[in-house]
């Protein structure tokens, strides 16, 4: 049976190794990870959402400070605008620019290659049973109803 270290190790290489390959590959776009990140969740909408920058912050689990550093590059870059949120003039909500759009099917492009390697020789009812799986694991950990989803 594989130690809880064990699977945090390899837990942990995975996400080091897929954050490597994704930084490598939005490079030549001027981008990190990060970056990558968040433009993904603003596309993974119609293209046209519109998130507060404290909704990214928390569904990307990423601290204010570090969010805001990372909206103000894509902002000076050209892939985000900020306007003032309508109920909270101290809130920002952030949006996709046509720039970004237009590379939208590249970046979409860059993590589904990676999701591909993930994928690699695993057939289709074990990385579904993986997926159930880790789905189990993050409702253990956070204390959800997840827990209770049948393996």
């Amino acid at each position: 049976m594989s130690s809880m270290k064990e699977i945090w190790m390899h837990a942990h290489r995975m996400i080091r190794s897929a954050r490597q390959i994704i930084n490598a590959e939005l490079k030549p776009l001027g981008l990190s990870s990060a970056q990558g990140n968040i433009l993904l969740h603003l596309l993974m909408g119609d293209g046209d959402s519109e998130m507060s920058q404290e909704q990214l912050a928390d569904e990307l689990d990423i601290g204010k400070a570090a969010i805001s550093r990372a909206i103000d590059s894509l902002e000076e870059k050209g892939f985000v605008m900020r306007k003032t949120h309508p109920s909270d003039r101290r809130a920002h909500i952030v949006g996709l620019t046509e720039k970004a759009k237009a590379i939208g099917p590249t970046i979409e492009g860059i993590y589904n290659h990676v999701f591909d390697i993930v994928r690699r020789g695993i057939p289709h009812e074990e990385y579904d049973r993986m997926v159930r799986l880790m789905a189990h694991i993050a409702g253990n950990l956070s204390g959800t109803e997840m827990s209770k989803m049948s393996l």
